[in-house]
C-alpha cells in the first residue's frame, strides 16, 4: 500500500507492456514500461522521494517494477500495451492492443497535490493536457507525445501535429522529439510556447535544441555506444525537469538531461536508468558530437 507523504516528484500516466519482436518466439518479447515508469525511476535514482499515479489492470507487477516507490493505481480492466511491428525496410508501425482507464484530479490521493515537481508521461491521451491546473504551486512537466497520438479501429497508431487545443499554460517543461515538435513551422512552435517557461526538442544523436523565451539554443549529445533507445525520451524529460527545479538554468538542465539521455541507451530497457553519480561522471568525462 502506497503510504501517501507528499513527494519530491510525482509521475502521472498508463502503465505499459511493449511488445516487441523476437527471433524465435511468435509471441514477441514483452517488457513493462510506459513514460510514468521510467520517468519515476529516473527521479528516484536522482535521490527524489517519488510517488505515481498510474492506470493499470489489478494484476500488474507493480512492486516488482517500480520496487520502493509509492504508486497509487487507478484500477482498470486492461493495461496498456502496444505491438510493435516491423517492415522489411525497418519501418515501425505502433498498435495499439489495450488501453487503460483514464486519470482524472479525483484520482491524486490529496497529499500528492503537494508535490514539488510533477511530470505527467502520456501515452495514450489518458491525462488531459489542462492537468497543469491540479497542481498550481508546483514544477510541471510533460512528455507531449502521448497527446498528439491518434489511432484508429484497428489500433493503428498515427499522430496528430501541433499543440492540443485544450493544453493550458502555466508548464515548466514540455519535452519531446522532432517527431512532436516542427520547428520549420513558426505558428506551431509559438503555440507549443504559449503553455510553457522551457520547450525540449531532442534529436538523439544531435542533442537537443531548448527554446526559452529566445532564439533556440543547441545543445550537443554526449557520445553513446546504443543498445536501446527505450524510455530515453523519458528520461531526458524527468531529469532536465528536476534540474530547472534545483535551480538550473535550461541549457545546464539540457547538458544533465543530454548526460542521462546517453546513459540510458548504453543499457536495456528499465535497467538504464542512471544514477546521479553517474550522469556527473558523464558530465564531465563524456566526449561530445560533432
Amino acid at each position: 500500500m502506497p503510504e501517501f507523504t507528499t513527494p519530491d516528484f510525482l509521475a502521472i500516466g498508463v502503465l505499459t507492456y511493449d511488445v516487441t519482436p523476437e527471433p524465435g518466439n511468435p509471441h514477441g518479447r514483452v517488457r513493462p514500461g510506459g513514460a510514468a515508469t521510467f520517468s519515476a525511476m529516473c527521479a528516484q535514482a536522482l535521490g527524489l522521494n517519488v510517488a505515481v499515479v498510474a492506470s493499470a489492470a489489478a494484476d500488474y507487477p507493480v512492486e516488482s517494477v517500480l520496487p520502493d516507490i509509492d504508486v497509487s493505481i487507478v484500477e482498470s480492466g486492461f493495461t496498456t500495451f502496444f505491438q510493435n511491428v516491423y517492415s522489411r525496410n525497418g519501418e515501425r508501425t505502433q498498435v495499439l492492443g489495450a488501453r487503460s482507464s483514464s486519470i482524472t484530479r479525483s484520482d491524486i490521493p490529496a497529499e500528492w497535490l503537494d508535490a514539488l515537481i510533477v511530470f505527467f508521461g502520456p501515452l495514450v491521451r489518458e491525462v488531459p493536457p489542462d492537468a497543469v491546473n491540479w497542481f498550481p504551486h508546483a514544477d510541471v512537466g510533460a512528455a507531449v507525445q502521448g497527446w498528439l497520438r491518434r489511432w484508429d479501429d484497428y489500433g493503428r497508431v498515427t499522430e496528430e501535429s501541433g499543440p492540443n487545443p485544450d493544453l493550458a499554460n502555466g508548464y515548466r517543461l514540455l519535452a519531446g522529439s522532432t517527431t512532436e515538435f516542427h520547428e520549420s513551422d513558426p505558428g506551431e512552435m509559438a503555440g507549443w510556447m504559449a503553455s510553457t517557461d522551457v520547450l525540449g526538442v531532442t534529436d538523439g544523436s544531435n542533442g537537443a535544441r531548448i527554446y526559452a523565451g529566445g532564439s533556440p539554443v543547441h545543445v550537443p549529445a554526449y557520445a553513446a555506444d546504443e543498445l536501446d533507445p527505450t524510455g530515453a525520451g523519458d528520461i531526458w524529460g524527468a531529469s532536465c525537469l528536476v534540474r530547472l527545479a534545483e535551480g538550473a538554468d535550461p541549457e545546464e538542465a539540457a547538458r544533465f538531461a543530454n548526460a542521462a539521455a546517453s546513459l540510458s541507451v548504453e543499457r536495456e530497457g528499465l535497467s538504464g536508468v542512471p544514477t546521479r553519480s553517474e550522469i556527473e561522471a558523464r558530465l564531465i568525462r563524456g566526449t561530445l558530437n560533432s
